[in-house]
């Protein structure tokens, strides 16, 4: 099996609660990823659930059990840290093993596991190596195929590709993904990089100041954001308020039916991520605006356009747009997000 559940789960550091009331279930074969800025708990959370520190109040089950007060070795969670904490006088076989000598596992069965663990992250070859003659990402492999030799019912990964270049974190995310997909081993991933957590979740929690603000796929968290401190975290940046009306959501911009919302009357938010907003001519572009900056970003140009009191920042691919040029707009009605009240 492999079901994570963290109830009411409180840490605290000297007196300063770090973690508040956090609730995250993992499913089997789920790979979750805690995603937030760097100081907001998230490896505070794995450490928690490997053992390594004590939650002040609440719970962590795995298949069921409680596991508060075990010791990490009997709570069959492993945890991959950011750098790779390899042995520099055991090669790549033996680092590989280590675990499974520690647990007293037979070596014709040892030697099995190590073999094809060592095949499914694509080491094989480089058994005799020691750890300082290969490289940043080969070392990040052994790691990750010691933990996963000792088929342990969780996989804490912690920020494991941080330390890699962008060429080497493409090819980790890729492996990760093949391998969870491959052993649908349970994975709770932490990273601060939105684009990681996007591409090979099954689902994300974003974690802002110690506190679960969102779950859900990476489609909701990022296009249904649940308040404007979700969407700024995931780059929104044109927020405009206005007031619901006959389920009709009226700001300066304009009025866009709003049949989901429920909060006639009230002042609220809404927000438009900058790629949907439409440039043209004709009526359906009903919004006049002045170019005010440009930044060619080289799939997109990003503009700044100053539609009378309200200012939007826009992603296109058009990019013979000038500062001091008139444009229309038009705001998709299906791409406006508005936060409920507060």
């Amino acid at each position: 099996m492999g079901i994570l559940t963290l109830s009411d789960l409180a840490v605290a550091y000297g007196g300063e609660t770090v973690v508040h009331g956090l609730n995250l279930d993992v499913s089997e074969g789920e790979l979750v990823s805690l995603l937030g800025p760097s100081g907001a708990g998230k490896t505070t959370i794995l450490k928690a659930v490997a053992g390594l520190v004590a939650p002040a109040r609440g719970d962590i089950r795995i298949d069921g059990r409680s596991v508060r007060g075990r010791p990490p070795e009997k709570r069959s969670a492993v945890m991959v840290f950011q750098n790779p904490l390899l042995f520099p006088f055991m090669n790549v076989a033996q680092n590989v093993g280590f675990g499974l000598r520690m647990q007293g596992v037979a070596s014709e069965e040892a030697r099995s596991r190590i073999r094809n663990i060592l095949e499914l992250t694509g080491l094989t070859g480089l058994e005799e190596r020691r750890v300082n003659e290969i490289s940043g990402g080969q070392q990040q492999r052994v790691a990750l195929a010691r933990a996963l030799v000792l088929k342990p019912s969780i996989l804490l990964l912690d920020e494991p590709l941080s330390n890699l270049d962008a060429n080497l974190r493409q090819q980790m995310r890729d492996l990760i993904q093949d391998i969870q997909s491959e052993t649908r081993i349970t994975t709770l991933l932490v990273t601060h990089d939105q684009s990681e957590a996007l591409m090979i979740s099954h689902r994300i929690g974003l974690l802002l100041n110690g506190r679960l603000r969102q779950v859900g796929t990476p489609k909701d968290v990022f296009q249904r954001p649940v308040g404007r401190d979700v969407a700024e975290f995931f780059g929104g940046c044109n927020f405009f308020t206005g007031r619901i009306r006959q389920a009709a959501f009226g700001c300066e911009l304009g009025s866009f039916p709003a049949p989901d919302t429920h909060a006639n009357g009230q002042r609220l938010t809404a927000t438009i991520r900058p790629e949907d907003i439409l440039i043209g001519a004709g009526s359906e572009y009903p919004i006049s605006g002045r170019v005010r900056k440009t930044s060619f970003e080289g799939a997109a140009t990003r503009l700044w356009v100053d539609c009378g009191a309200v200012s939007l920042v826009i992603l296109t691919p058009h990019s013979g747009l000038a500062p001091g040029q008139s444009v229309r707009l038009r705001l998709p009605a299906e791409k406006i997000r508005i936060f409920p009240p507060e």
